[in-house]
C-alpha cells in the first residue's frame, strides 16, 4: 500500500467529548425553545379567523358567484343563456302562445310570446362563469349569494326552474 491510500480511505471523525455531547444537546434545546416562542407569538397574538358556522355566517361580496337562480315568471324563453353556456348546463325549452291567449309582460315591459315548459340548471356541471347572467335581457337569470345547496348525489343537483318549491326560493335567495 502506498501512503497516499491510507490518506484517502480514512475518515475523519471528530471525537465526541462529554462536553460536545452536551453542547449538541443544548444547542438543539435553545432552537426548539426560539421555534416555539415564534410559534406562540402568533398563536396568542394573531385573531382568530374562523367562523362558527352555521350559527355564523360569512357575508359574501355582492359580485360573488353562487347559486344561479332563473325568475321564471319574467323569463322570455328566449334560450340566450342556453346558448352561451360553455358546458351546456342549462336545459331550455317552450311553445309559442297561442294568440287568443291574454298579452303577458315581464316586470321590465318585454311581452312574452313564448310559453317556458322546461327551464333546468345542472349545476353540477356549471362553472359559473357568469356568462348566461350577462345575456339575459330581461335579468331574470342572476347569481345569488346563497351557498348552501350540498346534495348526496348528483342527480339532485339539477333544479327545475318551474318547480313550485323552487319557485318559493325567491323571496329567501334573490336580492
Amino acid at each position: 500500500m502506498h501512503a497516499d491510500q491510507d490518506v484517502v480511505t480514512q475518515d475523519h471523525h471528530e471525537e465526541l467529548t462529554l462536553k460536545k455531547y452536551f453542547n449538541n444537546i443544548w444547542v438543539a434545546v435553545r432552537s426548539l425553545i426560539k421555534g416555539l416562542k415564534i410559534t406562540s407569538k402568533y398563536i396568542y397574538s394573531e385573531p382568530t379567523v374562523s367562523i362558527e358556522y352555521p350559527e355564523v355566517r360569512e357575508v359574501l361580496p355582492e359580485n360573488s358567484r353562487s347559486r344561479l337562480f332563473n325568475d321564471a315568471e319574467n323569463c322570455i324563453s328566449c334560450l340566450q343563456c342556453a346558448t352561451a353556456c360553455p358546458v351546456d348546463c342549462i336545459y331550455i325549452s317552450a311553445n309559442k302562445r297561442d294568440k287568443e291567449a291574454p298579452k303577458i309582460k315581464t316586470k321590465d315591459g318585454t311581452p312574452i310570446r313564448l310559453d317556458l315548459t322546461q327551464y333546468t340548471i345542472d349545476t353540477a356541471l356549471c362553472c359559473y362563469c357568469g356568462l348566461c347572467t350577462t345575456v339575459c335581457p330581461t335579468q331574470c337569470l342572476t347569481h345569488t349569494t346563497d351557498y348552501e345547496y350540498a346534495t348526496y348525489t348528483l342527480g339532485q343537483m339539477k333544479f327545475d326552474y318551474l318547480d313550485p318549491e323552487i319557485r318559493r326560493w325567491r323571496d329567501r335567495i334573490v336580492k
